[in-house]
């Protein structure tokens, strides 16, 4: 029996795995976005960053029950290391607002959750996703995907919203 249910099994998985979008393509759908949103946990940081197009929500500020106010800080790819003056974003339409900066077209959203966002203490990924979603449900035609990171590799898509 044993010899019959591996190499099913092995058939099986690599049927799956073939089946699966491979990294680069999942890092093309990632580029493709107009904006990114990876949630990780920023060590010795307490703010979010927004870099280009992408957002790093800091996974500390995702644990309270409200995110607002939410800290975030705008740097220039080129120069990522040089700090800026620190935004306060209030409410939803802020933060709407404040990704306009990096694109006028919101249509394709990308949530990617970093490995490192489960290291902080109180982080729940369902919550995080549901903040965020009940805010880009509030802009008319946007197609959000989640993507979860591992070990720097993006390895799963799932188009959310």
């Amino acid at each position: 029996m044993k010899k019959i249910l591996f190499p099913l099994f092995a058939a099986v998985t690599i049927l799956l795995t073939a089946c699966a979008p491979s990294n680069v393509k999942l890092q093309e759908m990632v580029v493709n976005s107009h904006v990114v949103i990876e949630v990780r946990q920023v060590l010795n940081d307490s703010i979010s960053l927004f870099v280009g197009n992408t957002l790093y929500m800091n996974a500390k500020q995702m644990v309270p029950d409200q995110m607002y106010p939410l800290l975030v800080s705008t740097r220039d790819p080129a120069e990522i290391e040089k700090p800026t003056a620190t935004d306060i974003i209030n409410n939803d339409e802020e933060f709407i607002n404040y990704m306009r900066k990096a694109s006028s077209d919101l249509r394709i959203i990308s949530i990617v959750m970093g490995e490192t966002a489960y290291n902080e203490v109180g982080f729940e990924e369902k919550d995080a996703l549901n903040k965020i979603l009940a805010i880009l449900k509030k802009i008319e035609g946007t197609h959000v995907l989640l993507l979860h990171e591992k070990g720097g590799e993006l390895t799963d898509v799932k188009r959310v919203l």
